[in-house]
């Protein structure tokens, strides 16, 4: 049985209180069930306090889409975490990644190791923090973690806030299938930065039966009980721009019309397509990026929770 749609609108524009308040009141007015900041190093508002100040200002659930695991010690972040959970009622969504915009790492003075790396260090911190949730005494030694506490705060929400896992290749789909209750697949397999994003989206039907295989292998018998999400990174009014993109990232145009991560059309063909999306794949939990909002509102307000 197909889950009911559920859709975040991001904020990750907000330059202060006022736009955080209007982007906010436009959600709630729409249908949007959460309400998402990015985390990325550079002017965005820090996206674990702007949360926090977002609990007292809405009803919506949160989440950050997503935390970069290699900006924040587990300990701090299952600590931070659980807070807002705490302070928001408990509507706080965990999401998490390994990190992987080099540029970004290079300008904060951090380290940015191999994709194995990164992966396996997900993997512990996704212990950790789970650890940690409990609010019961933990310890952790690993490769990349040692943790030796008496306790952290304990979220409001039982057994524990949801969990979602980003990822795009197999290893990362697996751990995400296996740990996380959301899993969103994405497009950044390989990448260092944004150069290859374009093509990869126009170009991500080619993988997806493989990420949900391997989601699949990860998840096991849990598999129906994950919620599965893309985010929409780019709309497209027709036909001829899905043609002049498949042209410059050298894809074919029914690839690009099959893109999970992309739109074409008004608002009924993207309804319709997220429906069918739905039914294929399972995608139920559609991410929007703010500056689609007055694309994407006819099409939130149609399927929100059907």
């Amino acid at each position: 049985m197909a889950k009911p749609f559920r859709f975040a609108i991001t904020v990750g524009d907000a330059a202060d209180r006022a736009s955080l308040l209007e982007t906010i009141r436009r959600a709630e007015d729409t249908g949007f069930a959460v309400l998402a900041g990015v985390d990325h190093i550079g002017p965005p508002l820090g996206v674990l306090p702007m949360l926090a100040a977002a609990a007292q200002l809405t009803t919506l659930r949160l989440s950050p889409m997503v935390i970069a695991n290699d900006y924040r010690h587990p300990v701090q972040l299952a600590r931070d975490t659980a807070t807002i959970d705490v302070l928001s009622g408990g509507r706080f969504e965990l999401g998490l990644g390994t990190g992987w915009i080099k540029a970004q790492y290079a300008g904060a003075g951090i380290p940015y190791d191999a994709a194995g790396t990164r992966v396996a260090r997900l993997e512990e911190a996704v212990a950790v923090i789970k650890g940690c949730w409990t609010n019961e005494p933990f310890a952790y030694s690993g490769e990349h973690y040692q943790v030796d506490l008496v306790g952290s705060p304990r979220p409001l929400q039982e057994p524990r806030p949801p969990l979602l896992i980003a990822g795009s290749g197999p290893r990362m789909l697996r751990l995400a299938g296996r740990e996380a209750d959301i899993v969103s697949i994405t497009v950044t397999r390989g990448m260092s930065g944004f150069d290859d994003f374009p093509a990869a989206l126009a170009g991500a039907s080619r993988h997806i039966e493989h990420q949900l295989d391997a989601i699949r292998v990860g998840a096991g018998e849990q598999f129906e009980q994950r919620e599965l999400s893309v985010m929409i990174h780019h709309h497209l009014a027709g036909i001829s721009e899905a043609a002049t993109l498949a042209e410059r990232t050298g894809t074919l145009r029914a690839e690009v019309e099959d893109s999970p991560h992309l739109l074409i059309g008004g608002p009924e063909q993207m309804a319709e397509t997220l429906l069918e999306r739905r039914e294929r794949f399972g995608i139920s939990y559609v991410v929007i990026r703010g500056a689609h909002f007055e694309l994407m509102a006819p099409v939130v307000k149609r399927l929100a929770a059907a």
